[in-house]
């Protein structure tokens, strides 16, 4: 039994001897072993191909001998296609890694995959291209190749392709192509492609961009300036960082870049309605989002998006593409509708509250949803809270509570009485603007001298101001909500005769309490002016003296006489009825 063991002992030591030496020889060090070249094998010769459009699944099958490792190391193979002459073949026309990872020695293109790759490297349809094919061979490190001629000749039908994305270091996304940001492909009414592109996204001054047709290196780039686009040409520099709508049409080989200043809704369903404008707040990758009061002043109040201010640029919804709550669906631009054969709607308002409103313009599909806030109490009651404070008319509420409706209701601040408001029905109203202060705490009473009951159960009963401004206050105790509403003026200047009403200056006005507005401008001698809150508030008079009194809804001013530098001041009247004004040359 010894002797047996012994035997068994040195026969397994003897074994791993041999496998420790077998393993030493084939760890020699990596520089001291060879690989052979692979051996081309077809197409033989100089080939020359016409690529077959009409059968454009056809195959061409290149094949090759077996390239050999001295050690007999695995070898794996890349089949590539460079321009005649080229040895770059880390950036190839076309690359394909053959089956069993690599290892088959044969690949076999179609017609339409070669076809694609000239495409993309801009030659011309139906031209004749030289170029080369290579097999590169490697094992570990160690990297051999073979190429031969060919010759190709391209579809004659120029391709167009169904996506595009949009890549640089000016993007979002990066100067990683692999990255690039998809654009929406439009359709005409019949679902059919338009070859017209879109998206929405931030450009950086400080690169420029392209449009690929794929999100990888052998793709077909577009560069271009001036909005022309040009196959393989240089990046786009796109000028302002700032937020765009970037439209391709590869019909007529342009661009178009339209800066967004701001995405915003309007509509009896939010506040201002449809002479308001409630911004939404860029989030990044076509996405605007925030926080909006909506309120149901009516059966059916709704709203739409607009784009900058401008009646030009509206969203609204897809018919037939609303989300089972209603708080959602699909948005098309009211003036693409058309061409694409969708009918579309105004969005309906969501029941009152607050609600998270998200905008999304990635490719994915240009949507809107409305989530509702489940915080729906404010901490504090304050007058002019907004969104939008520098709207045109600016108006909101918030709900003060339920209480039995008063006799009398008085508007007080540090003890002191500040007006008594009208009563009409179950509505107190102020009638009047009243000049309220960012600084100062207001109370409802039903005394004048604050001893009576306060009327808001929010916070510690007080309510606070935004801002100095001149309001209009309504309490309604039916519905248990304090309204308010401000106007934000601007000077119009404008030539009658020249460039006429769409040239015009709008001069934002500042205001300063009491009741006063100002702006310092350059205006133009014999231009016309107007103080403007489209289109409640049109002060203007037809006397021409560098000071006096307006009237809302007043003639144009004409009075600027010489060119140059003015302060323009204002003061109105509580009621918007009329102003006395100065333009003071600077």
């Amino acid at each position: 039994m010894k002797e047996i063991l012994k035997k068994t002992y040195l026969l397994l030591f003897v074994l791993t001897l041999v496998w420790s030496c077998e393993e030493e020889d084939n760890l020699e060090p990596l520089g001291n072993w060879e690989l052979s070249a692979p051996v081309l094998g077809s197409p033989t010769g100089d080939v020359d191909l016409v690529l077959d459009e009409n059968n454009p699944e056809s195959v061409t099958k290149f094949d090759w001998e077996a390239a050999v490792a001295s050690n007999r190391f695995g070898v794996a193979y890349t089949f590539v296609l460079v321009p005649q002459g080229s040895d770059d073949f880390e950036n190839p026309l076309l690359q394909i890694t053959p089956g069993n990872g690599g290892k088959n020695l044969f690949v076999e293109p179609t017609a339409d995959q070669i076809d694609y790759a000239l495409w993309a490297a801009c030659y011309a349809p139906g031209s004749k291209v030289n170029l080369e094919w290579a097999v590169i061979a490697r094992a570990i490190e160690k990297k051999t190749f073979a190429s031969r001629a060919a010759s190709f000749t391209r579809f004659a039908t120029e391709r167009k392709p169904s996506t595009l994305f949009i890549t640089g270091d000016a993007t979002e996304a990066g100067e990683d192509i692999t990255n690039a940001m998809a654009m929406r492909a439009r359709k005409d009414a019949d679902g059919n492609p338009t070859y017209i592109f879109d998206t929405y996204t931030t450009l950086s001054n400080t690169g420029s961009f392209q449009f690929r047709d794929q999100a990888n290196l052998q793709s077909r780039s577009y560069g271009g300036d001036a909005g022309a686009l040009e196959g393989c040409g240089p990046g786009i520099a796109s000028g302002e960082t700032a937020q765009y709508r970037i439209k391709a049409d590869l019909n007529d080989d342009s661009y178009e870049l339209l800066k967004i200043e701001k995405w915003s809704l309007v509509g009896d369903a939010v506040e201002g309605g449809w002479g308001g404008d409630v911004p939404l707040t860029y989030k990044g990758n076509g996405v605007w989002e925030a926080k909006i009061e909506f309120y149901q002043p009516y059966d059916g109040a709704g709203f739409i998006f607009r784009a900058n201010g401008d009646w030009g640029y509206l969203l609204k919804r897809v018919n037939g593409t609303a989300t089972p709550d209603n708080n959602g669906g699909e948005v098309i631009m009211e003036s693409e509708a058309g061409d694409a054969g969708l009918e579309f709607e105004d969005m309906p308002g969501p029941e009152a509250g607050i609600y998270t409103v998200t905008l999304d313009l990635s490719a994915d599909g240009y949507t809107y949803s409305l989530v509702k806030d489940t915080n729906q109490g404010p901490a504090v009651a304050v007058i002019g809270e907004s969104n939008n404070p520098d709207g045109d008319a600016v108006s909101g509420n918030f709900e003060f509570g339920t209480y039995d409706l008063p006799d009398q209701l008085f508007l007080m601040s540090d003890g002191s009485l500040i007006t008594e408001l009208t009563k009409d029905g179950n509505v107190f109203r102020s009638v009047k603007f009243l000049a309220l202060e960012a600084n100062r705490k207001y109370i409802l009473n039903s005394a004048d001298d604050g001893s009576g009951t306060t009327y808001n159960e929010i916070g510690d009963g007080t309510i606070s101001v935004a801002r100095d401004q001149a309001y209009q206050v309504n309490v309604d105790f039916e519905s248990g909500k304090l309204s308010w509403k401000y106007y934000n003026l601007k000077l119009f200047h404008w030539d009658e005769v020249g460039g006429g009403w769409d040239s015009r200056l709008e001069a934002v006005m500042t205001y300063i309490h009491p009741y006063k507005f100002e702006v310092t401008a350059s205006l133009s001698a014999g231009y016309h002016s107007k103080f403007i809150s489209p289109w409640d508030i049109q002060f203007g008079t037809s006397d021409t003296a560098l000071t006096g009194t307006m009237t809302n809804g007043g003639a144009n001013y004409t009075g600027i006489a010489q060119n140059g530098t003015y302060k323009a001041s204002i003061e109105i009247t509580d009621d918007y009825s009329s102003c006395t004004y100065s333009f003071v040359k600077q």
